[in-house]
């Protein structure tokens, strides 16, 4: 739907600070319109990349409008959905559209976006993982894996700490802190749920391929800027042990 706000592409309602500029929509509300009802219609699930506040009313209008024709719009899901408005909200729970959270972008970005990009009240509205918990809003966190390379355990500790590696101690929107348990099935179980594969792995359950880790300290207990740094013991996979560190 848009580009990066980084870069200045994402499309949002308002100007990027110090530029007559918006952003880019790459597709249109229209366009969207017409990918959803054909993908749609040929079984296809939906995952539409969105980082601006505008190209994320853009995907919802769509997605409202193929619904209300009676087109059976298959879990679909915005990448990155980077800067989502409290308006927003309620019509991502009412259309089940849910999101994946880019969540390097608070770590590594988060003081441009404050600084620079936005000012200090568009970036705190950045990857809103407390607000999604609090409201019921399913999501997930992804690397986009190049754009930033963090492990698995990182992504987890930067949705709970939302602190900035440019500004060392300064927590970007307190209140959007994801508690551990969200964060860790943001890359485990609603992941898989997210991927149709719910039924396949993603949790230790009868009847799931055994993938799992086994690992040195308790994600859920370490002091929260440690999480990142917890070992892998040893890794399984369908129940056999592919990794066991010497």
């Amino acid at each position: 739907a848009d580009g990066s706000n980084q870069a200045r592409t994402g499309l949002q309602r308002e100007n990027y600070m110090g530029f007559d500029h918006k952003g880019t929509a790459y597709l249109s509300e229209e366009a969207i319109y017409k990918q959803i009802k054909d993908k749609s219609a040929k079984g296809f699930q939906l995952a539409i990349h969105g980082n601006g506040d505008a190209s994320i009313d853009n995907i919802i209008s769509a997605v409202r409008r193929a619904k209300s024709e009676g087109a059976n719009v298959i879990r679909p899901r915005i990448e990155h959905c980077s800067i989502v408005q409290d308006d927003q909200l309620a019509a991502l729970k009412e259309l089940d559209i849910s999101c994946s959270f880019l969540i390097g972008h608070v770590k590594l970005w988060g003081a441009a976006f404050k600084n620079t990009v936005f000012g200090l009240e568009k970036a705190e509205k950045l990857d809103r993982t407390g607000t999604f918990e609090k409201e019921g809003i399913t999501y997930t966190l992804h690397t986009d894996n190049g754009v930033t390379e963090f492990s698995p355990l990182e992504m987890v500790e930067i949705a709970v700490t939302r602190e900035l590696f440019s500004e060392p101690g300064y927590v970007l929107a307190p209140k959007e802190r994801a508690s551990r348990e969200m964060a860790l099935r943001g890359i485990t179980s609603t992941a898989a749920w997210q991927m149709f594969s719910e039924e396949e792995f993603g949790s230790i359950e009868v009847g799931k391929f055994a993938d799992f880790v086994i690992l040195e300290d308790d994600q859920l207990t370490v002091d929260a800027n440690k999480i990142g740094d917890i070992e892998v013991l040893e890794t399984w996979i369908d129940g056999k042990q592919e990794y066991k560190r010497l």
